[in-house]
């Protein structure tokens, strides 16, 4: 997608919230910088484990903005939390820099707009002092390549799962139709999808298979819709404890945009029974980073 679909998108997004839309689109056209790349409707885990959804994010900066149209906006964003967004938040704890300003959009038109100055001052003041590329995605791999490590705090999603095969397992690959497979010794590539939970049940996207993800990502549970499988899976998942058999999980999601995408989430070793469903076979994180083979 070229720069000007994804900010026609991005910005679109906020067209029928109309003082979001005033604030957001005043504060992009007053920086007047096309190297700053935002991103709309990002959430962002805070240090207590709760998310709040910044209205606009600039990840290159940092810096998140917060329009408060009712004084109650916070519990509505916080009820209306989906999986996709727990995979794609920002992880404050893991950003020493991290800043968020607040605009109260119940305010006077002439205190909107200083508080929308004031915020546009502070972004070109921190702008001024770093530098700014909007990377293509190619050059977010090609960067990607060059580190030793990939965590699960890394700011990057993939869009296809023969690019993280290629990328970080060191492949060749120009296609990949499987969701698991093995890439060196006993690490396997899962890119499971993601269980939905609907009026307090749980809905396979994945030909019967449910996924279910914490929200801490401490834990996978993995069990299927017919019993036959789930009777099988529990028989025989010591020969995978014994194995030593560690899975590289990246989770499928929707990003802000509505198109899927893959996230690191951790090296994940199975447990045994889930202790909160026997259905289900548990694999805990034992990582949170993967060594990237160049």
């Amino acid at each position: 997608m070229n720069k000007r679909d994804y900010l026609v998108k991005t910005f679109s997004r906020t067209k029928r919230k109309d003082y979001e839309n005033y604030i957001l689109t005043a504060i992009w056209h007053k920086l007047d910088n096309m190297d700053i790349k935002p991103v709309s409707q990002q959430y962002v885990k805070r240090q207590n484990g709760t998310h709040a959804l910044m209205d606009l994010y600039f990840p290159q900066l940092h810096i998140g903005i917060e329009v408060d149209e009712a004084y109650h906006q916070d519990n509505q964003k916080e009820d209306k939390l989906r999986m996709d967004d727990i995979i794609s938040a920002v992880n404050e704890e893991s950003i020493s820099d991290f800043q968020c300003f607040r605009i109260d959009a119940t305010k006077s038109l002439e205190k909107i707009n200083d508080r929308i100055n004031e915020t546009v001052s502070a972004i070109i003041d921190k702008s001024s002092k770093t530098i700014l590329k909007w990377k293509t995605y190619e050059e977010e791999l090609n960067q990607l390549r060059q580190q030793e490590y990939l965590t699960i705090y890394d700011d990057i999603s993939f869009m296809d799962i023969k690019d993280i095969a290629n990328t970080v397992f060191g492949k060749n690959a120009k296609r990949y139709q499987r969701s698991y497979f093995r890439v060196k010794d006993k690490t396997w590539l899962w890119c499971p999808k993601l269980s939905i939970t609907e009026n307090g049940g749980t809905r396979s996207v994945a030909g019967g298979w449910l996924n279910l993800l914490a929200e801490d990502w401490s834990y996978i549970d993995e069990s299927h819709q017919d019993g036959g499988i789930v009777k099988e899976r529990s028989e025989n998942y010591m020969g995978e404890v014994e194995s030593g058999r560690e899975r590289a999980v990246f989770a499928k999601y929707k990003d802000n945009l509505g198109f899927n995408r893959y996230r690191f989430v951790g090296i994940f070793r199975i447990s045994g029974i889930s202790p909160d469903n026997e259905s289900f076979i548990r694999y805990l994180r034992a990582n949170d980073k993967v060594k990237i083979v160049s």
